[in-house]
Order: structure tokens, then sequence, then C-alpha cells
């Protein structure tokens, strides 16, 4: 009898626990869905600007450090790489900051590169358009017909325009390459879905885009969030983010992002060559960055289980320093890709990138102090001196007296250490853009504007450069100073010009001055109507004084004799300057002045609260805001009065008696 009550009891047990088994959910582990807490691992760049080879850093003592270069980069990538779990991303501006970058048409170098070196997705950034929709398409097919596993390309928000005029074989070649909106890749398991966008303040650096255009990055990141949730079925949601973020929190897009488009688990974010030593939470997004050029890898290690989202499992920056080892095959692709340079490019300016141009006895600036401390800089001093010295050497006799130049502190790729300065330095120092010849290198540009619009353009430096760092101005021939106190985009208080005899003068009005940039910052002059709303604007004229619609027919001609228009690039403009300083030191080099060793003071604020001084020579912002306060003050004054008087009937009849009363005594 105990036997048999054994076992009824224990097949009840049995059962009991088969109905357990079958009665709880369980984990579709035949669908792909982790059962268990998985980790995945991102390493990720951004802002790699073709720097192919290591860059010498200024160290806070001693000499110079290595940091970067792709041979050196891959070594620590393949150091870094978990077998299944990790993916290799990077968030945009791939290309321009080199001398390699002359082979973005031809070679796709870049590309290339980073298909050697095992990229899984990419996004594109402003920089990545310089050559425009052509340029860009060359490249792309150039990727496509060379490299067997190319890396995937993720651009969300890239418009194309609906007639397909000077941006149709670009399209064509997104859909050959294929250049997509998002993609999703598997990793232990978990579907990981990619996307990639341009933010606002990139969109406006991105003019050689045109007629490309590029969507909200807020909207289309929702968009991008609701399909791969919704319709990929994504476990992670990752989005390169050409877009960047601020210490100043109202400028810092992808924080805004994160906040506005919730559903992000992990933000690349790129453009602002930011280091981030730790992520950034937003909600449960988290914001990471590794720095410029390739001097750091960054890490991020991540746990994912289903239900319970992504915890953070690890961070850091990996720094690239010159005692990690090169990887021997990609070191023989890049000393090819320099071949190609030195044949190409260098050959046709009659120069070599190892030639010795010049020497500095001192550090100059480095970028990350003059983004630091943004304003005007020794090395922008010297830059912008190298301008007004090329146009007058070029133009000999003709020459016309160069008022004022100038040169946007974004331009300034780096800055120049102590030792010898290279035809390489000073390529990379003013590294960007196209020339109208097809070849690399802004040219320089000059027009003429009213001493009014002069004024105007300094209100880049004193109000456009508090919001967007790159804006701010180096300047030469030109002295200022302003109020900061005052109604934006009409803080300069005096402005004095440098005359053809070499004295400074009161600036007027009305007169024309001829003032010179290089070919982007000329295109760019709309930017200060914009930023003002339109109160401000500032037309290029020639030296009649008639508008000039074409900013081209302002290149400088080196040579009139010859036929076309033969461009000084702003390179080839430093590097001029820099011959023809002295010989210090009787070695047959030329040496930098010691007055460019910090600012020289061409322009100083000059703050105060004097009621006189906020509002003296103002412009039609600062009497507009006064009329406008004047009005409201009206205003204010006759709807206090009609209420006190509505106010004051009130109390009357209140206090009057009723018809037929008499008030008791």
């Amino acid at each position: 009898m105990r036997n048999l009550f054994f076992v009824r009891g224990l097949i009840a047990a049995l059962v009991a626990l088969l109905v357990m088994v079958i009665g709880f959910p369980q984990k579709d582990i035949a669908a792909g869905e982790p059962a268990v807490r998985e980790r995945i691992v991102i390493l990720f760049t951004h802002d790699l600007h073709s720097t192919f080879l290591p860059r010498r850093v200024a160290a806070p003592s001693g000499p110079p450090l290595e940091r970067g270069g792709y041979a050196k980069l891959l070594s620590l990538i393949r150091e870094n790489r978990e077998a299944g779990r990790t993916l290799l991303v990077d968030a945009g501006d791939f290309s321009m900051g080199t001398l390699f970058h002359t082979t973005f048409m031809t070679e796709a170098a870049e590309l290339r590169l980073m298909a050697a070196m095992g990229y899984d997705v990419l996004t594109l950034g402003n920089h990545d358009f310089d050559f425009g929709p052509d340029g860009l398409a060359k490249m792309l097919r150039k990727t496509r017909t060379t490299e067997t596993k190319p890396p995937v390309i993720v651009a969300s928000n890239v418009i194309f325009s609906p007639e397909g005029r000077g941006d149709g074989d670009l399209k064509e070649a997104f859909h050959e390459y294929p250049v997509v909106p998002y993609r999703v890749i598997e990793r232990r398991g978990i579907r990981i879905g990619l996307f990639g966008i341009l933010g606002k303040d990139a969109q406006i650096d991105a003019p050689f885009a045109r007629p490309v255009t590029f969507g909200d990055p807020v909207e289309v990141s929702k968009k991008m969030i609701d399909l791969l949730k919704n319709k990929e079925k994504a476990d992670l949601i990752v989005c390169l983010s050409h877009t960047g973020t601020s210490p100043q929190k109202k400028h810092s897009e992808d924080e805004k992002l994160a906040r506005k488009a919730p559903g992000i688990d992990v933000i690349v974010s790129g453009h602002t060559h930011t280091i981030l030593t730790k992520p950034i939470a937003i909600g449960k997004t988290l914001i990471v960055s590794a720095g410029a050029y390739g001097a750091a890898l960054g890490k991020l290690a991540i746990d994912y289980e289903k239900g319970a989202g992504v915890t953070l499992a690890g961070y850091e920056l990996k720094p690239v320093t010159g005692d990690i080892p090169d990887d021997p095959d990609l070191a023989l692709q890049i000393a090819g890709y320099a071949k190609e340079v030195e044949k190409g490019y260098l050959a046709a300016h009659g120069s070599r990138a190892d030639r010795v141009v010049a020497e500095s006895a001192f550090d100059m600036e480095t970028l990350g102090y003059a983004q630091a401390h943004p304003g005007e800089t020794g090395i922008g001093d010297m830059i912008t001196d190298a301008f007004r010295f090329a146009v007058e050497k070029a133009e000999g006799s003709r020459y016309e007296h160069i008022a004022v130049a100038l040169q946007p502190l974004g331009h300034i790729r780096d800055s120049f250490l102590k030792g010898p300065i290279t035809v390489a330095d000073i390529f990379q120092t003013l590294s960007l853009g196209l020339g109208t010849d097809g070849n690399p290198g802004y040219p320089l540009v000059a027009y003429h504007i009213t001493g009014r619009e002069l004024k105007d353009l300094l209100e880049v430096e004193t109000t456009v450069g508090n919001m967007k760092r790159d804006a701010h101005l180096q300047l030469s021939g030109v002295n200022f100073s302003f109020n900061p106190h005052r109604i934006p985009f009409d803080r300069v208080t005096s402005i004095r010009v440098r005359s053809p005899k070499g004295v400074y003068e009161p600036v007027a009005p009305e007169k024309l001055y001829r003032i010179c940039m290089n070919y982007y910052t000329a295109q760019m002059v709309n930017f200060v109507r914009d930023a003002s709303y339109g109160l401000l604007s500032i037309t290029p004229k020639d030296r009649e004084g008639r508008p000039v619609a074409d900013t081209k027919l302002g290149i400088i001609d080196a040579d009139s004799a010859a036929p076309g228009v033969q461009e000084i690039k702003e390179w080839v403009a430093l590097a001029m300057y820099m011959r023809s300083f002295p010989d210090e030191n009787g070695n047959g080099i030329p040496d930098i002045p010691t007055r460019y060793r910090q600012p020289e003071g061409r322009f100083s604020p000059s703050p105060s609260w004097n009621p006189i001084r906020l509002i003296a020579g103002g412009n039609i912002i600062t009497y507009g805001a006064i009329g406008i306060g004047v009005l409201l003050h009206i205003i204010g004054i006759v709807v206090i009065g009609f209420f006190a008087r509505l106010i004051r009937r009130r109390i009357r009849g209140r206090m009057s008696p009723a018809p037929g009363k008499r008030i008791a005594r």
C-alpha cells in the first residue's frame, strides 16, 4: 500500500512539474531572441579627417607626442575586438584634413582604408560633401569598384532635389553603392538597428552639398526609431550622429535629440570633436564621443537583456599612442597613397610633402586651446596677414589695396609646434575645400563692401561666435572694440581700418573697402543675414560699388597673363608668407616672428553698462529694440490706466446710494 501511495505521489509531482513547464511563457530561443543577458561592444571613431599618419601634439612638458595614425589605430582595433559581439562604427567627417584627401575623388583612399580596417557602418559628415555632390559620387563609385566589402554607409536625412539638377549623379551613386537610410546587424542574437543623421549646425557647414539638402534631424530620427522598432524588430538602436554636443546645454544638439527622440539606446556623436571621458546619459540614451583625428578609439560595452533593456557595462577612450605597433599591411597601403599625393597634387605645385618651408622657436596655440579660449589667436593673425601679403605679391602692379583679411577660427585645422614646418604641415593647417578649378584647397577671394557692412560683418565675432565657436573671426588690417553688454548684432563700438600707407583710420560708413577671405567664407556672407533674421545684410561689390552676384568673379588671379584664372590656394598663400620671414639664426630657414606667439590685440571687449554707451551709434536693431520697448511701455501705461479707471468707477459705483435711498448718518 505504501508503495502505491509513493507511486501516485511521484506521478502527481511529475504532472505538476510538466504543467509548470508548459504553462509558463518561455523565451523564443529558436527565433533568435537572447535567453540571457548579452554583452555588445561598440568600437567607435568620428572626425578622422583623412589623418592616415600620426600627428604631433604638444605635451604638458617635454617634446611633442605622437597621436593617431590608421596603422596604429587598426592594431588597437584588433586588440579590442571581442569575437561575435563587436561593432566598429564611425560618425562622419572621415575626409578633409591632410594631403591624403587630395586623392578623395581619384583613389577614395579614406573609404578603402576603412574597408581594410573592418568598419561595419559609418555615416557622412558635412566635410564629406566638401567636394560637392559630383566629388562624393566619384568617391563612392571608386570604392564600390575596388572593394569587395566596403563599409555600410547610413545617411537617413539626405534629400535630393526633385529635378535632379546638380545632384542626379550622386543620387545614382547612392543607389549603386548603396548608401541606405538604416541597416540592421545581428550580434549574439541581438538585432542592432543603425541609422545616421547630419545635424542642423553641420548642415549650415555644408554649403557645397547643394542642391542636396537635409531633413530635420529630430523628425527623421523619430521615423527611424519607429521603423526600426516596429518593422525591423530591432532590439537596440544606435544613431551615428554628425551633430555634436556642447558645454552650453542650449546649443548641445545631440542632448536635445536624445530628449526629443526617445528610443535611441546609443548616440555616437561627431562634428564638434568633443572628448567625453564618460557617456552623457539622457533618459535611457547614452551619448559617446572620442575626439578627432583618430587620436583615440572609443570603446563602449553595454549589456542587453530582453525586457530589461540596456545597461552600461564599460566605457573607455583608448589613446592611439606612438608606441603602438603599425599594422604592416595597412602601413604599406598608406605609403602607396602618399606616392599618389606626391606625383599628383604636389607635383602640380612644384613641391614635396616633407619640404621644410620655415621653422618656429616656440609652440603656437594648439587647436584645443583655441577652442577653449575662442577669439583672436597668434596663428590666426599670421594666416590673415598671409592673405593680404599673397594678394599683393600675386597682383603686382595690378594690386588694389586689401583693407581687411579674415578667416573663421573653424577653418584653421592645425597649429605649428616648435621646430621645422613642412609643406604637409602647412596644408594640414589650411586643408579644407575645393577650388573652382577642381583642385583641392579653397582659393582666395576679394570683393568690396561698405564701412557700414564691415561693421555688420564684425558682428559675427561679437554675436555669432558666442553661439558657434568655429565662427570666431581672425582678422588682419582692422582694429575694433565692442561692448558685450549691448544688443546682439550691434556690439561693435569703434573700428579703425589700415590704409594703403599703413595708418589705421576710423572707418567711413559709406566708403568701399576691399576685403579678402577664402572661397567658403565668401559663400557664407548670407549667414549674417540669416543669423540676424534679415536685419543685417552684406552685398559683395566691385570697385565701382556694383553688386557682384557670382562670388567666383572675386577669385584672385595669380597670373593674369595666363589663360583662365590661376587660383591662389589659401595654404599656398601661407607658405608664400612664411618663406618671406627673415632667417634669425643663420641656418638658412625662415623663422616665424615672435609677434605671432600670441594675439596682437586686434580686437578687444570694452564692457560698459553706461546707458549712453549701450545705445550710442546704434543700428536698426538697437533703435528698433528701443522703439519696441517704448511702444510696449506706452501700451502698458494705457492698459494700466484703463484698468485703473475701470476699478475707480466700480469703487465709486459701490459707494454711491441706490436710487430712492439715503445714506445713513
